[in-house]
C-alpha cells in the first residue's frame, strides 16, 4: 500500500517545486486544524468547531471551497477564541501565511487623480500650513507684531488649532472604524469607491481615510474660525485658552462615536437586520463575501456607516458651540480672571504646544501611513494588487519544516513508516517529500533472516 508520505513525494515530482495538487493541499489544511485541536479538550467549543470544520474539508470539491471552509472558521474563531491560545498557535504554526500569503481577492484601485486621493493630499498640505501658522504665533511672544498683523497671526492660529481638532477627530474615528471593520474602507463603502490605499494595515488605512474624509468639512470650519477670530482679536483679546480643550474634546468625541457604532452593531443583530445584500459595487461585494460572512462582520460595516452620520451630525454642532464660546468669552474677557488673556504661558505658550503636539502626531502618522501603504500583512483582507490573476494554492515556503513534521505524523499513523534520517536536505522541498520510508521489521524476525542467511552461506 502506497503511505501517505509517499503519494506527497509523487506530487512534488509530478507539480514541481511550487505547486502541490489540490488534493494534497487540502490534507495540508485537515492535518493543521488537527494539530491545533489536539492541544484542547474533546468538548470545548472551539474543539467542536474545529472537528465541524474538517468534516466540511472532506467534502471539499476543489481547494477554493477548501479555503474558503478554513477562512470562515478562522472568522467564527476570531470571535470565540477570547484568550487568543489557539489563534495564536495557528499563526505561530503559519496557518495565516499559509492560506493568505497567495490572496484570494483581486484588489482595485482608485486612481491617483482621484477625488480621495486629492482630498488626502490636500489634508496633508493643510497640516503643513497648520504648523507653520503655530510656529508664527508662538514667535508673536518674542517679537512685537505689528497692530494690524497681530490679529491676522491670532486668527489664523485659532483657524489652524480648528482644523487640527478636526482632523484629530477624524483619524481617531476611522481607527476605531477599521479596526471594528476594515473592508469598509479597505474596498471603499459608496458606489464610486474602490481601494485608496493598497495595504490591509488598519492603522494605516484608519490615518488615511481620517484625513480625506474629514479635510473637506474641516477645512470649511477652519475658515469660518479664522475669519471671526480675525475679527474678534480687532476689538478684544481672544480667548485661546479655550483651544486647547476643544483638541481634547475631540478625540474623546471619537471615544463616544465608537461606544455609539457598537450599540448600533448590536441592534442590528438583535432586530435580524438583513444582511445579504451588502456592498455599493460589485468589487465590495465580492470583498466583503469572503472577508465578512458573518452577521457580526456585517452588523460593523452597517454600524460603521452609522458612526460616520454621527459625526457628520453632531460634530459641526460642537463646533458651532466651541466657535460661540469662543467669541462670547473673548467678549467677557475683563469678567474673567486677567491672566486668563495676559499671561504669555497661558494665552500663547499652552495652546502653541497643543497644537505642536497634533503637528507632530500627524508627521509621524503621515510618515507611517507612506510607510505602510502597500504593506500586505497575512490575514483574510489581504488583496492581489501584482498580477493579473489571484494565485490559488496555498503558500508553503517558510512553512515546510512544520507540513512535514505533520505529513510524517499522519503517515506514521497509518503505515508504521519512519523518515530516512540521512535525508537531511532541507532547502527545497523535493527534500521533505523524497525521503525513502524505512519498513520497521521486528527484532526476532530479523534474528531469523540473519540465521538462514549464514547457513546459506556455510
Amino acid at each position: 500500500m502506497t503511505s501517505a508520505a509517499e503519494e506527497f513525494s509523487d506530487s512534488m515530482q509530478r507539480y514541481g517545486k511550487s505547486e502541490l495538487g489540490e488534493t494534497k493541499q487540502i490534507e495540508i489544511l485537515s492535518f493543521i486544524l488537527d494539530d491545533a485541536k489536539k492541544k484542547l479538550s474533546i468538548d470545548s467549543e472551539i474543539y467542536i468547531l474545529i472537528a465541524n470544520h474538517q468534516s466540511i474539508l472532506k467534502t471539499a470539491k476543489n481547494l477554493k471551497i477548501a479555503i474558503e471552509t478554513v477562512n470562515e472558521f478562522i472568522i467564527d474563531l476570531e470571535e470565540i477564541d477570547k484568550d487568543g491560545l489557539t489563534i495564536n498557535y495557528l499563526k505561530e504554526h503559519g496557518l495565516y501565511r499559509i492560506l493568505y500569503r497567495n490572496p484570494q481577492i483581486m484588489g482595485e484601485e482608485l486612481p491617483l487623480d482621484d477625488g480621495l486621493h486629492k482630498l488626502l493630499r490636500e489634508g496633508f498640505r493643510a497640516i503643513i500650513r497648520s504648523t507653520l501658522f503655530t510656529i508664527l504665533f508662538a514667535a508673536s511672544a518674542f517679537i512685537s507684531l505689528p497692530f494690524w498683523l497681530a490679529p491676522i497671526v491670532t486668527g489664523l492660529f485659532v483657524g489652524s488649532s480648528a482644523y487640527l481638532s478636526g482632523i484629530l477627530y477624524g483619524v481617531v474615528n476611522d481607527i476605531f472604524a477599521t479596526h471594528a471593520n476594515l473592508p469598509y474602507f479597505l474596498l471603499g463603502h459608496q458606489r464610486q469607491q474602490k481601494s485608496l490605499l493598497r495595504t490591509n494595515d488598519k492603522v494605516a488605512q484608519g490615518i488615511a481615510w481620517g484625513v480625506a474624509a474629514t479635510h473637506g468639512p474641516v477645512a470649511l470650519v477652519a475658515l469660518i474660525f479664522t475669519v471671526v477670530a480675525t475679527i474678534t482679536a480687532c476689538f478684544a483679546p481672544v480667548a485661546t485658552f479655550l483651544l486647547p480643550v476643544m483638541m481634547i474634546a475631540m478625540p474623546l468625541i471619537a471615544i463616544g462615536a465608537e461606544f455609539f457604532a457598537r450599540r448600533k452593531a448590536r441592534e442590528y443583530i438583535i432586530a435580524e437586520q438583513d444582511f445579504t445584500n451588502i456592498g455599493a459595487n460589485q468589487y465590495q461585494k465580492n470583498g466583503l463575501e469572503f472577508m465578512c460572512p458573518t452577521a457580526s462582520e456585517r452588523a460593523a460595516w452597517y454600524a460603521n456607516s452609522d458612526r460616520n452620520l454621527f459625526g457628520f451630525t453632531k460634530v459641526p454642532f460642537i463646533g458651532l458651540g466651541a466657535l460661540i464660546s469662543l467669541v462670547v468669552l473673548s467678549a467677557m474677557n475683563k469678567s474673567l480672571p486677567s491672566m486668563l488673556f495676559s499671561s504669555p504661558i497661558i494665552a500663547i505658550a499652552i495652546p502653541a504646544a497643543f497644537a505642536a503636539m497634533a503637528c507632530i502626531t500627524f508627521a509621524a502618522a503621515g510618515a507611517y501611513m507612506l510607510a505602510n501603504r502597500n504593506k500586505q500583512l497575512d490575514d483574510r483582507y489581504r488583496l492581489e494588487f501584482d498580477r493579473a490573476e489571484i494565485e490559488p494554492n496555498l503558500y508553503l515556503d517558510e512553512d515546510m519544516t512544520y507540513v512535514q513534521s505533520l505529513i510524517d505524523s499522519n503517515s506514521n499513523n497509518e503505515t508504521k513508516t519512519m523518515t530516512n534520517p540521512l535525508a537531511s536536505d532541507k532547502s527545497v522541498y523535493g527534500a521533505f517529500f523524497a525521503r525513502k520510508p524505512v519498513h520497521i521489521i521486528d527484532d526476532a524476525l530479523q534474528v531469523e533472516l540473519d540465521y538462514g542467511y549464514r547457513s546459506a552461506c556455510i
